[in-house]
């Protein structure tokens, strides 16, 4: 506390130095040494150990370090006297000095060099022995915020997966909204309690959802609710363009309708031909002009038909035609026809089968031979053919 000195006070020329006047001076000087630091325009060396609150700009500090400033912002400045310094602000936690003391955040500045500055975020990690560690989860930089890149090249730009989650709200998601020029808008997450997906407001009310309740899925807008993917390709080449590599680019668990017409690359070949041949072997020969080849694209399986039409057998009775339909030289179908009346018995024969090829080259070629006599298709210019469909 102040000091109240003895009266005479103030002294007068005359009055009596006393001795405690002397003491209580010097007792002061003591106290105020000890007690009290009050200097201006100058600086303090050493360290300052403040055992109350420091308060700068106020007398009434509202906590341990409180800084009032008349400007605004009011401005605490953190700076290094090296070059590329940075600023650190850090947060520690357990008694000073203790065993468990750790670090369990901080704030960094960062400087990328050319005058681009930043700001990291960073935790210490997990485990005892990451007390002070320096894990980095978020950055800003030039206006962006990189979560996971060190250099974020966009508004937010993140490197690694994110995960959104249902709120008190009820809902979870991004929404995108742009102002002009038809406040176009969508959302990116859960819309309701049963739907999550992309839902977009433009036009008639376009989107993607996915109902969770009813097990719903799909695209869908509000003109065809009932619809699980509507697209109108009225002013496109395609109203869906589906692209893979894999076997299978498009998979349909159930029924598929089309209103329309479906067209695809699967193999549809064929030979035909109505010129009259014969033959007079008895082994088995190949039919002229009835053998194609064909490349799959992957393993399917392919619908084989053989139409051989004007067959007649001459030169005996009792005359047996042989026919089979070979697949890269292995034989698949075969028949036999039995000629009675030397002649007059023009006939069809028909060698069908439904394979499985795999992806690759194959032939397909009919043979035939006769027990006598001479046996001939195609008599009055009927067609023989080979018709290839891939299923």
């Amino acid at each position: 506390m102040p000091l109240s000195p003895d009266l005479p006070f103030p002294k007068s020329a005359g009055d009596a130095i006393r001795s405690k006047d002397w003491n209580d001076l010097v007792t002061e000087t003591q106290r105020l040494d000890n007690a009290k630091v009050n200097r201006a325009g100058d600086a303090i060396s050493g360290p300052l150990t403040i055992a109350g609150a420091l308060a700068v700009g106020t007398t009434t500090p509202g906590s341990r370090l409180h800084l009032v400033d008349s400007n605004t912002p009011a401005v605490l400045r953190i700076q290094s006297t090296r070059a590329f310094g940075q600023g650190q602000l850090e947060f520690w936690s357990d008694p000073q000095g203790s065993a468990t003391e750790w670090r369990p955040a901080m704030l960094q500045s960062i400087d990328l060099g050319g005058f681009t500055g930043g700001l990291a975020f960073l935790t210490n990690g997990s485990g005892a022995a990451n007390r002070t560690g320096q894990v980095e989860a978020l950055r800003l930089v030039d206006g962006r915020v990189g979560i996971g890149v060190a250099t974020p090249a966009f508004k937010v730009d993140v490197g690694d997966r994110i995960r959104l989650r249902q709120g008190a709200g009820g809902t979870a998601g991004l929404w995108l909204y742009q102002t002009t020029p038809n406040e176009d808008r969508a959302f990116v997450g859960m819309v309701s309690d049963d739907a999550v997906g992309f839902w977009g407001s433009k036009g008639i009310g376009w989107g993607l959802s996915m109902d969770v309740t009813h097990g719903s899925v799909g695209v869908r807008t509000s003109a065809h609710p009932d619809v699980g993917l509507y697209v109108n390709g009225t002013d496109k080449t395609y109203g869906l363009y589906v692209y893979g590599a894999s076997s299978q680019s498009l998979y349909v668990n159930g029924n598929a309708y089309i209103a329309g017409r479906a067209r695809d690359q699967k193999i549809r070949s064929s030979v035909a031909t109505g010129n009259q041949v014969s033959t007079a072997s008895t082994g088995y020969v190949d039919m002229p002009n009835m053998s194609l080849t064909i490349n799959a694209a992957i393993g399917a399986y392919f619908q084989i038909n053989v139409q051989i039409n004007g067959v007649q057998a001459t030169g005996g009775t009792t005359i047996g035609a042989y026919f089979r339909l070979l697949v890269d030289g292995g034989v698949q179908e075969s028949t036999r026809q039995e000629f009675n009346h030397n002649g007059w018995e023009l006939r069809g024969v028909t060698l069908s089968r439904l394979l499985y090829l795999a992806a690759g080259s194959h032939t397909i070629a009919v043979q035939w031979a006769v027990t006598s006599g001479t046996l001939t298709c195609c008599w009055y210019g009927d067609i023989r053919q080979i018709q290839v469909i891939e299923q």
